[in-house]
């Protein structure tokens, strides 16, 4: 959202209005407040966001990789 402000005969605000629209994802966790951030300058906007994969690639879990020693 933004909001004009004027500082002419003491400060006042206008009508909020919105920037733009996004579509940001679900919370993770309780901890998972803030789905956007803003530069350092103030000039972008980023934003996590959810977004559906055409094709998850298969998962490989390696347990115990590298222990012990080599066979014989």
């Amino acid at each position: 959202m933004a909001v004009p402000v004027s500082n002419e005969n003491g400060f006042s605000t206008g009508t909020p209005a919105p920037l733009f629209q996004i579509h940001g994802r679900a919370p993770i966790s309780s901890t998972d407040v803030f789905t956007y951030d803003v530069t350092k300058d103030g000039k972008r906007f980023l934003v996590n966001r959810y977004v559906s994969p055409d094709h998850v690639p298969p998962l490989t879990i390696l347990l115990h990789a590298g222990e012990g020693s080599a066979a014989p």
